[in-house]
């Protein structure tokens, strides 16, 4: 059996049932977009600046004298 593609105009739902989606749609979209950015940081190679701010790395040195 070949499924035919979804097509939103085939039959149009009321402003309310539109409404709901797009409110859901909306919240999907911003959850995604904060776990794009958190996946960015953490995937994101380190430089050396970025070693250099650590405060673990900070305190070792300050322990090393």
């Amino acid at each position: 059996m070949t499924r035919r593609p979804y097509d939103p105009l085939s039959f149009v739902p009321s402003p309310d049932v539109i409404r709901e989606k797009l409110r859901e749609t909306q919240t999907l979209a911003e959850r995604l977009r904060l776990l794009l950015k958190l996946s960015e940081r953490l995937h994101k190679p380190m430089t050396s600046s970025d070693v250099l701010a650590s405060p673990i790395h900070a305190k070792e040195r300050t322990n090393v004298a």
